[in-house]
């Protein structure tokens, strides 16, 4: 049996969810210009007429003619954010171009986008090697100049011919010294390291730590085996290499080869840091066709705080938060915490807090009234966020006055009223330390949470169930209402018997034939009488009809009939009465035809042979009826009573036989009702079962089995308010899952086997309904027990057919993420139930997921294995919000944007707002930051002090 619920689910499963916006990332930055980082469309190598083989062919000439605007042009068209200049050899048009960007940026065309220009070079080294160059963006053509004295390249500007008297690892060294980026070209082609070098020349290349990227065309290049036996990890990215303008060449143009490169402000510094971070923060375009800038469906854009105790007093406090990972940072008591209860609070998500946790969150929604008072918001306290969703903005507010307009949508520049629940159109998970660890407590808690998942959809599950039930309520109560008819049987029947009796003494011989006959003429005078009542009024119907059928003229006054068209309308109503006046006619003609009809009718039936017969039967009755009362018997005119009085009650019988067969077929649609109930039920936990499956599949921390009808903890509660005794009696008739009673029994041995258990509770409502109906006692000794059952409403043992006990959860944890030793989470410490029930809820969803200190009573094997590996995989498809101390978070989970806070003159006030790549929030992690400078030590030294990279 299948229900509509499973229906809907598999069809949900058939169809392929994209958690991404699919927006382009120039369109988002129009709408939204995030904090932070995004992904940067970098053409690492390009050439300008400055390269003496730029435009080469016959058009050359004419190729090398190209001015600075054009070229720039050329790539703000094809969507490039940043170029590179490394012409061969030479710096020239790095000021030209630069000069031209500035007068672009003044009086911008129509193709005009932003674009940043690295200054560089490709240097001909000697042995014939390629390397390119790269500068910040704020050197110029004399740094490119400088470099190339430095490295002793004397030959001509502009041509690859020549090359430098220094080594290529002195060339690498002077590069890094500079402050630029050292990056092989080419290295898989002619004059590309690969191919030009090897033996010991190629190892003390590779041994060089300043070199971490190369320029490698063709990504399934077979790298030198001693590349491989050092486990050289290089960075690989990849430019256009392009010699001629947009269209003129079939392989290389401006926006034909690049590379995706993560950063906030394009800098140096961040380039650098993406390179040294590899996979995370760099993608070559002929390796991903999408747009990693692809950002999910729901996000937070910001938060404002307006006159709350310690933000937003002297004017208000704004956090702008970035579509991927934000971490806000900063000392105890800077109001870390606060922004994430804030946020529970404008969007309505208090209740999600679990009763243990509620006086420990009162203070955050409680005004203060004096200094000594507790509380942190005023009377006067706002809260905003802005909230984005299918590529709509929204705005939600609190207010503790409630004035504030709740939800609020942007139309064109202004925010108009919107209706809806916010918990239910703005969805987003918040989480606690404390509530994590109060989830892993209780498994039914966490189910809730599985249920809320999308792939769940336990709403519509409930719609369908609740549906389910109230039919089966109502076919059970219909049965009920039928079977009440029957309390009359018994007594009809006996006076039946007596009225059988009674007619038995008029109906001797002498009287038989006369009274059969005039039983007989009363059965078919009434079934005349019925017959024609179903007919004879058919003249009278034509008539109603036929009066009914003309409609009035239409109304004259809003035509104008000088007017052709109002003219030729009038002319159709006129048509359609005269020929409804002619069908009204045809009517009362077919009424006259009637009326023929029944005339005929009475008259061939007076002056029938059955009349005359009836007449004849007639007069023998009231003959028969003289005669009795000449020879003193019963009263002779109770004869006829009697046979009415028969008549009534075998038509009573009848029916009852009728309602016995309804009976028999709504208990058949009882039982399938019941049973589609129960396939329902199924169909919950197998979707519940497969969700978890397909999250977890492959965790190393943490899994989750279903245990169907198992939520122990509450079935006792649930099975005593079905049975109407809440209260502490009948403690051993009714026992509890663990111990004796119906629920023991329900419950005892292998009950894991959904089978079993089904059939368990099956015979558990038989039972109960048999003593309900006083038919059996089912084993049940206590006889104030079972004539409690015996009395209680039928509609509540309805209620306990249609119950079915909640599933529960098996939750177990593998505390080093290694090997298949899982144990359940309730042997766990309170640090590894704290990571079991992370790994889960780092699982699923794409609605925002915020997190307040989720590392607490972890160690740091496990920020890092599991919340850090997590986060930079999840990060992709929704937006995550993490208030943390611990710096491997931050940084190893590679953060797109750090906000610190500090307390200033009794306020929270942002310390710094920005991604990585700045130096202030580098700094500012590494001073306000748990674990120093050794939580930076794995992630590309972005932070610890460097000797020569960073």
């Amino acid at each position: 049996m299948d229900s509509l619920y499973g229906k809907l689910h598999r069809l949900k499963q058939q169809t392929k969810r994209f958690p991404v916006s699919g927006q382009k990332l120039e369109k988002q930055m129009k709408e939204w210009r995030w904090k932070g980082s995004r992904w940067w469309k970098f053409d690492f190598h390009t050439h300008t007429p400055a390269s003496n083989d730029y435009g080469g062919g016959p058009d050359q000439d004419t190729l090398k003619k190209y001015t600075p605007r054009e070229w720039l042009l050329d790539y703000m068209r094809a969507g490039i954010d940043c170029i590179a200049i490394t012409d061969h050899n030479s710096g020239e048009w790095i000021d030209r171009l630069k000069d031209e960007l500035e007068e672009l940026k003044r009086d911008p065309p129509e193709e005009f986008r932003p674009i940043y220009v690295f200054p560089g070079v490709e240097i001909s080294v000697h042995g014939g090697i390629h390397l390119l160059a790269i500068f910040g963006c704020d050197k110029k053509t004399s740094d490119i100049d400088a470099l190339l004295g430095k490295v002793g390249y004397e030959g001509e500007k502009g041509t690859s011919d020549s090359v430098t008297q220094h080594s290529l690892t002195d060339v690498i060294a002077e590069i890094t010294q500079m402050g630029a980026i050292a990056i092989p070209a080419h290295v898989d082609r002619e004059k590309g390291l690969f191919e030009s070098m090897q033996g010991n020349t190629l190892k003390q290349v590779l041994d060089r730590e300043e070199i971490f990227a190369m320029e490698l065309t063709d990504p399934s290049y077979e790298m030198p085996k001693i590349y491989a036996k050092k486990k050289i990890d290089w960075t690989e990215v990849l430019g256009s290499d392009n010699h001629h303008p947009s269209g003129r060449s079939q392989e290389k143009f401006p926006g034909s080869h690049f590379t995706w490169i993560k950063m906030g402000e394009p800098s140096i510094d961040g380039l650098r840091l993406a390179l040294l971070d590899g996979p995370l923060s760099v993608i070559r375009s002929d390796g991903n066709n999408d747009d990693p800038n692809e950002c999910a469906k729901m996000v937070l854009e910001s938060m404002e705080v307006s006159e709350a105790r310690y933000l937003g007093r002297a004017e208000p406090f704004k956090i702008d938060f970035n579509p991927w990972l934000n971490s806000i940072i900063g000392g105890r008591g800077t109001g870390k915490s606060t922004i994430v209860e804030f946020l529970r609070i404008a969007l309505r998500r208090t209740n999600e807090i679990p009763e243990d946790l509620q006086g420990e969150f009162a203070r955050y929604k409680k005004i203060y009234s004096n200094r000594r008072g507790g509380g942190l918001l005023t009377e006067g306290t706002i809260i905003r966020t802005i909230y984005r969703k299918d590529n709509s903005k929204f705005r939600i507010q609190w207010a503790d006055d409630g004035n504030s307009q709740s939800i609020e949508e942007e139309i064109g520049e202004q925010w108009k009223r919107a209706e809806g629940d916010i918990r239910q159109r703005f969805p987003v998970r918040i989480y606690s330390q404390k509530q994590i660890f109060d989830l892993a407590k209780k498994p039914l808690a966490l189910l809730n949470i599985v249920d809320e998942a999308p792939e769940i959809d336990r709403h519509a599950w409930d719609r369908e169930w609740k549906l389910a039930e109230r039919k089966f309520l109502s076919l059970r109560a219909k049965i009920r209402e039928l079977e009440a008819e029957f309390s009359d049987e018994s007594r009809l029947r006996g006076e039946l018997e007596d009225i059988k009796r009674k007619q038995n003494i008029f109906e001797k011989d002498r009287y038989t034939d006369v009274l059969q006959n005039y039983q007989k003429l009363r059965r078919q005078e009434r079934s005349i009488k019925i017959w024609e009542e179903s007919w004879v009024n058919v003249a009278d119907r034509w008539r109603h009809v036929a009066g009914d059928m003309v409609p009035d003229p239409l109304e004259d006054e809003t035509f104008n009939m000088e007017l052709q068209e109002d003219a030729e309308l009038q002319g159709h109503v006129t048509t359609v009465r005269e020929r409804l006046r002619e069908l009204s006619k045809a009517a009362r003609s077919l009424a006259s035809q009637a009326d023929a009809v029944i005339a005929q009718w009475q008259k061939n039936r007076d002056e029938s042979s059955w009349k005359q017969g009836a007449v004849f039967t007639e007069q023998a009755y009231e003959k028969l009826q003289k005669d009795l009362a000449n020879e003193g018997e019963t009263d002779p005119l109770s004869y006829g009573k009697l046979i009415q009085d028969r008549q009534l009650i075998e038509n009573k019988l009848e029916k009852f036989e009728n309602s016995r067969d309804h009976i028999k077929e709504l208990e058949q649609q009882t039982k399938k009702q019941l049973e589609k109930m129960v396939e329902l039920r199924r169909e919950l936990t197998k979707i519940r079962r497969n969700f978890l499956n397909e999250v977890l599949n492959g965790n190393q921390y943490v899994r989750i089995k279903i245990i169907p009808y198992g939520a122990k903890d509450t079935v006792e509660a649930e099975f005593r308010r079905l049975l109407q005794k809440e209260n502490a009696v009948f403690e051993k008739e009714i026992g509890s899952p663990d111990g004796e009673g119906l629920l023991g029994k329900l419950y005892e041995g292998d009950s894991h086997c959904s089978e079993i258990f089904e059939q368990r509770l099956a015979k558990l409502k038989s039972n109960l309904r048999d003593i309900s109906s006083s038919r059996d006692n089912s084993g049940i000794t206590c006889k104030r027990f079972s004539k409690y059952v015996s009395n209680l409403n039928p509609e509540a043992i309805d209620r306990i057919d249609a119950w079915f006990p909640e599933d529960s959860l098996d939750v177990q944890y593998n505390a080093t993420g290694e090997g298949e030793r899982f144990l359940s989470i309730e042997e766990g410490s309170p640090g590894q139930r704290t990571a079991a029930l992370l790994a889960f809820l780092l699982s699923y969803g794409n609605e925002p997921l915020i997190l307040d200190q989720p590392e607490d009573d972890l160690d740091n094997l496990l920020i890092y294995d599991l919340i850090v590996t997590q986060l930079r995989n999840m990060k992709r498809r929704r937006q995550i919000i993490v208030v943390t101390h611990n710096a491997n978070i931050v940084v190893n989970g590679d953060s797109e944007l750090v906000m610190a806070l500090a307390p200033c003159n009794g306020e929270t006030k942002k310390e710094c707002n920005g991604s990585l790549q700045e130096e202030k929030v580098r700094e500012t992690i590494c001073t306000i930051m748990e674990g120093g400078s050794k939580a930076f030590e794995d992630r590309y030294r972005r932070i610890a002090p460097r000797k020569r990279n960073v």
